[in-house]
C-alpha cells in the first residue's frame, strides 16, 4: 500500500509491499505500508486520519479523526478522492495502452469510474448548494 501526503492511498496485488511507482515521473507516495498489515487495514477503515511517525518519518499508527465540518472542507476532500482515483487508474490504463490488460484491469476501471461518477454527482451537488 502506498499512501501520498494527502492521505489518498493505493494498493497493487502485483507489488502489495513496495513502492512500485519508484522510477516512475509521477507524484510519489510518502509512506510505504504492507497491503495485508493491521496498519493497512486501519487505514483502509478510517476515512479522516492523521498519521503517527517514527524518529525517520515511517509511518506506524494512524490516528482517526472526525470529517471535515465545512462545504468548502467536504469539496477540497471529494477533489482529492477523485485526484487518487485517477492515480490508481494510471497502472491499469498502461496495461491496456500495452496491450497486456486482464480482466481485472477492466474491472478496476469500471469500478474506478463508478466511484468517481458518484463523486462527481455529490460535488456537482455541493457546488450548486454553494452557488445557489
Amino acid at each position: 500500500m502506498i499512501i501520498f501526503e494527502n492521505r489518498a492511498w493505493q494498493t497493487d496485488a502485483s507489488a502489495p509491499d513496495s513502492n512500485y511507482l519508484e522510477g516512475i515521473d509521477c507524484e510519489q507516495p510518502k509512506w510505504v505500508v504492507p497491503d495485508n498489515s493491521e496498519l493497512a487495514g486501519k487505514i483502509k477503515s478510517a476515512h479522516y486520519w492523521t498519521p503517527v511517525e517514527d524518529d525517520k518519518g515511517n509511518i506506524i499508527d494512524i490516528i482517526p479523526v472526525d470529517p471535515p465540518v465545512t462545504d468548502k472542507e467536504r469539496i477540497l476532500f471529494l477533489k482529492n478522492q477523485l485526484e487518487e482515483l485517477d492515480r490508481q487508474a494510471i497502472r491499469p490504463l498502461r496495461a491496456i495502452a500495452a496491450g497486456t490488460d486482464t480482466e481485472e484491469d477492466r474491472e478496476i476501471l469500471t469500478d474506478l469510474e463508478r466511484q468517481a461518477a458518484e463523486i462527481r454527482t455529490e460535488l456537482e451537488r455541493m457546488e450548486g448548494e454553494n452557488n445557489g
